[in-house]
């Protein structure tokens, strides 16, 4: 999915913990090649390809997160959105990609804004199938993938017997440990300093999920242009720096922390206040730090 995937995991049968890691990467690795849009096979890239045309048979993962995509895209009117990935076509973050470092024009952007819509996803569950109503349409679920992703890798381990560990992938992870442990110090990192932490969390057998402007961005004539884009616009999100989300279910922590970045401070938090067992942490544009009422943060 485009990140590095890292496992800590506790105990004192390094035979058996190898294993469990093993089979954990493992399971990461078979999910990747389900809904990666890197990947010419997977469940995304066969979707995209018939959009307009006919329903792809997905598997029953890939149905899974389209569906939490979807519930988190009806929570936020919108703000989260995975088929913004036809913005693909003219935005580029890395200097592999053919006009990277180059802004497209809101000309360019205004045509292929009428092919991103979630209510264009039509699913049937009955038959695990996926239909983009338009042709051209696709769907990119790097904003909620990875945590479903990490949350599976965390059930493998368990049911391998490790009782403690920690899954990182990019911004997002999972940690889990027994009832009576100590909760794990997590940072939050400074959006503006790499090397510097803002405060820290205190967690305990729960998901974290972080978006931020400062992972994959290119600064041109003295504007910041990240990836998180704005599926009302086409363009970056311009309200937040950075979001930070806790929650139970660590593939709806990920598609929110990017749907309340988008949204902004007052009404990401108006989104993050209303939802049981989700607290969350955002960064505004201005630099001013928002922490959710029932949220145990260190700043």
């Amino acid at each position: 999915m485009g990140t590095v995937v890292e496992i800590t995991i506790i105990g004192d049968d390094e035979t058996r913990l190898n294993v469990a890691a093993d089979t954990a990467f493992a399971e990461i690795k078979r999910l990747e090649g389900l809904m990666s849009h890197y990947k010419e096979d997977s469940d995304v890239a066969r979707i995209n390809a018939v959009a307009g045309k006919e329903a792809a048979h997905v598997s029953i993962e890939t149905f899974e997160v389209i569906e939490a995509a979807l519930e988190v895209s009806r929570l936020s009117s919108g703000a989260f959105d995975v088929t913004m990935g036809v913005l693909g076509k003219v935005w580029h973050f890395t200097e592999d990609d053919k006009g990277a470092m180059i802004p497209p024009s809101k000309e360019e952007v205004k045509t292929i804004l009428q092919l991103v819509d979630y209510r264009q996803i039509i699913l049937d569950k009955e038959h695990s199938a996926v239909k983009l109503a338009k042709e051209g349409m696709k769907i990119n679920l790097g904003g909620v993938a990875k945590g479903y992703i990490v949350g599976r890798a965390a059930a493998v381990l368990k049911k391998n017997g490790v009782k403690k560990g920690i899954i990182h992938a990019g911004g997002d992870m999972v940690v889990f440990n027994e009832t009576d442990a100590s909760p794990r110090l997590i940072g939050i990192q400074d959006p503006r300093n790499k090397d510097k932490m803002i405060g820290t969390l205190k967690i305990s057998n729960a998901a974290i999920a972080s978006s931020g402007d400062y992972e994959r961005f290119f600064i041109k004539d003295g504007k910041r242009y990240h990836h998180i884009m704005d599926p009302s616009t086409g363009f970056p999100a311009d309200k937040s720096m950075a979001v930070t989300i806790t929650a139970e279910n660590p593939t709806f922590a990920d598609a929110l922390s990017t749907a309340v970045f988008v949204m902004g401070p007052i009404d990401g938090m108006k989104l993050i206040e209303g939802l049981p067992d989700v607290e969350g942490l955002i960064i505004g544009a201005d630099g001013k730090i928002t922490v959710s009422s029932g949220l145990k943060v260190n700043l």
